[in-house]
């Protein structure tokens, strides 16, 4: 769809993010690795055709505040949710948009439910690591699996607060598959995240994360710093 057959909000929203995005770093920070991981999201997104959750707005907010302070992220944010309030009810009342936005809820259940599992199996693995090396790969591999697992929570909350509801009776009960172009799509994601973090890491010694929220927030903007620094 041409930007010019967007409702008036999603282009408003559109341009403000790509405003917000000009003003970062595209090769390191959340937005690196958004870029990274989903180029095609990312893309849509810019373009007005995609409406992205706002986790990813508060991520790239948090860029911004990294590299122009506390002050003109507060007031980027006031903006950007105005403007994602704005474009998120002009998309919800399109034409088709319940029914698209009840399968991703589907997938965003689904989702959760497999990077819950995920996180189960790498806190095992974690607690039973014989070497040094090894224990702090899997600090790494943790911390990236609770964002994702953060992100899946907060997309799912998004999306009933929006008044979607599953078209499954249960889809997180049980052992639901995902779909296979699900599957595929998180497992380049895992390979992109690990290539992210390497780069994320890089210039900063031995990797140390802890497998929390903040740690993750606070790596991608600490590299930025450390290259302008030298610059």
């Amino acid at each position: 769809m041409a930007v010019a057959q967007l409702p008036s909000a999603a282009v408003d929203f559109a341009r403000f993010l790509a405003g917000l995005t000009a003003r970062l770093d595209r090769r390191s920070g959340w937005l690196a690795v958004f870029l990274e991981r989903d180029p095609d999201g990312m893309g849509a997104c810019l373009a007005g055709s995609e409406l992205p959750p706002w986790d990813v707005v508060d991520a790239l907010l948090q860029d911004l505040a990294a590299d122009q302070g506390a002050a003109a992220a507060r007031t980027e944010a006031a903006t950007a949710r105005a403007l994602h309030a704005a474009a998120t009810a002009a998309h919800d009342g399109g034409p088709g948009a319940a029914a698209a936005l009840a399968r991703r809820l589907d997938v965003m259940l689904r989702e959760r439910r497999y990077t819950a599992e995920r996180l189960q199996e790498l806190t095992a693995h974690r607690a039973t690591a014989t070497t040094e090396e090894a224990a702090a790969a899997l600090d790494v591999d943790l911390a990236w699996a609770e964002d994702d697992h953060r992100r899946a929570t907060a997309r799912c909350a998004e999306l009933r607060a929006r008044g979607v509801e599953p078209r499954l009776p249960n889809p997180a009960a049980g052992r639901a598959k995902l779909p296979p172009e699900t599957v595929s799509a998180i497992r380049s994601n895992n390979a992109a995240t690990a290539r992210a973090s390497k780069e994320v890491g890089r210039g900063q010694g031995k990797v140390r994360t802890k497998a929390t929220k903040t740690k993750l927030e606070r790596q991608a903007p600490k590299r930025r710093r450390k290259r302008s620094k030298k610059a």
